[in-house]
């Protein structure tokens, strides 16, 4: 896959992911974890950079998953950029970040005719579903298109949801006029 088709497949995973993040108004974290996950979501192609590394090796492994994980959990764990409710939740969305954006990347490579070796060099078969090729335009574009759809129809939905319904918070449902059945419904 090139870089569109990459970042469509991230965007389509993490606006699952951040759901519950802008269901929660916690914006920041939401644009930060975005961000990061689509620098993510194209970091294993830094191999194309490096002479010493052979494309779509070690960085398209799982190990480079977990080793991102770690990573982008240590850097959250320490510095708390995301302004949620304490260092494990903090770490949790790093780690998530880090291993799911790689994730990305190996699930966009797998599926065109080279494939990857994710588990090199325990295994060294690469694996391919020979679907699509890393050079269609119109693959990566379509690509690109859904994960943006997907992405922006997800977050739309995480905005109107009711993330704590009225039922749970102990309110008095009388006095606040909510049908007793579903505890959200006003009365007009």
């Amino acid at each position: 896959m090139n870089p569109l088709g990459h970042f469509g497949i991230t965007l389509f995973v993490f606006g699952f992911v951040i759901f519950g993040l802008v269901a929660r108004d916690k914006m920041r974290a939401a644009k930060i974890i975005t961000v990061t996950a689509l620098v993510m979501g194209i970091a294993p192609d830094i191999d194309l950079q490096i002479v010493q590394l052979s494309h779509r090796g070690v960085t398209h492994t799982i190990w480079a998953a977990f080793l991102a994980g770690g990573i982008l959990a240590f850097i959250a764990y320490c510095f708390e950029p995301l302004a949620l409710a304490g260092k494990q939740e903090e770490s949790l969305y790093g780690f998530v970040t880090g291993f799911v954006g790689i994730c990305c990347h190996l699930a966009g490579d797998v599926i065109t005719p080279m494939g990857i070796k994710p588990f090199y060099p325990l295994l060294t078969k690469p694996h391919t579903f020979d679907l699509v090729s890393a050079f269609n335009g119109p693959a990566n574009l379509a690509f690109l298109v859904a994960g943006i759809l997907t992405y922006q129809l997800t977050i739309h939905q995480a905005r109107i949801s009711d993330p704590v319904p009225a039922y749970i918070t102990g309110f008095n449902h009388d006095e606040l006029r909510f049908d007793s059945e579903s505890g959200t419904d006003i009365e007009t």
